[in-house]
């Protein structure tokens, strides 16, 4: 059968549908994956954390690696020379990891010192989550506050304390569920435990031990920031991993 003028075009357009379509499926197939079970050892998972310094993160890879959780970085908190950015990678890690089905939390780095710039921050890191339409039941891993620069920590122990519930109340309010991040050290030197003990603790102490030398209940560990893991290592090919209680 002689194909006429309008045959030619339309066999054209279903020709260039299905390229487009196989590398959609190619794209995903190399990025994505399907999802995988939960691999739970010892009544805990592994997650790593990420940032715009681990690049675009090739999430099959990961999943290669049995890993299906992240704390993704969403933002930077207040300091003199800035009111607070979006990790510049949040947009494509946050949306990347959820068509491959790992289950998120976000975490959002401050600079605060005062309570009033914790509640700013605070409200900085929800409009960051409302932007994206994420909402408290898209998220399966807490809002952890990531408070861990020396400056601040010389305020005290009272302010320190005061700056940490102002950021997870508002948080809290909003209907997530809030968490702190700091170091094993700093969590006994730099906080009065009995103001932050109602929120989840993540904890960084980098040791060959079996559990952090911390004093109180703790739901995520942090125990090394140099493992390699396999399409979200950094440039000096390290990336932060922790165990989450389950």
């Amino acid at each position: 059968m002689k194909l006429t003028k309008r045959n030619r075009k339309e066999l054209k357009k279903i020709a260039v549908v299905l390229a487009l379509i196989g590398a959609v499926f190619l794209w995903a197939a190399q990025n994505i994956g399907f999802p995988i079970a939960t691999n739970v050892k010892q009544g805990r998972i592994q997650v790593i954390d990420v940032s715009s310094y681990n690049g675009r993160v090739n999430w099959k890879k990961v999943k290669d690696q049995k890993i299906n959780h992240a704390m993704l970085r969403i933002g930077t908190g207040m300091h003199e020379k800035s009111k607070g950015k979006e990790d510049t990678l949040f947009s494509a890690n946050y949306r990347n990891a959820s068509y491959a089905a790992i289950h998120t939390g976000v975490y959002y780095y401050s600079y605060a010192s005062t309570k009033e710039e914790a509640e700013k921050e605070a409200e900085h890191c929800l409009s960051l989550l409302k932007k994206y339409g994420i909402q408290p039941s898209d998220l399966d891993l807490p809002v952890a506050f990531d408070i861990e620069e020396k400056d601040v920590f010389d305020t005290g122990k009272e302010n320190v304390s005061e700056i940490t519930v102002a950021f997870c109340e508002k948080i809290k309010k909003a209907g997530y569920t809030p968490m702190i991040y700091s170091s094993a050290s700093a969590f006994k030197n730099h906080f009065i435990y009995d103001k932050i003990k109602k929120y989840e603790i993540w904890v960084a102490h980098y040791t060959d031990a079996s559990s952090p030398a911390i004093p109180f209940l703790y739901l995520m560990w942090q125990f090394t920031c140099s493992a390699s893991i396999e399409g979200a290592n950094t440039k000096d090919g390290r990336c932060d991993v922790n165990y989450y209680l389950v």
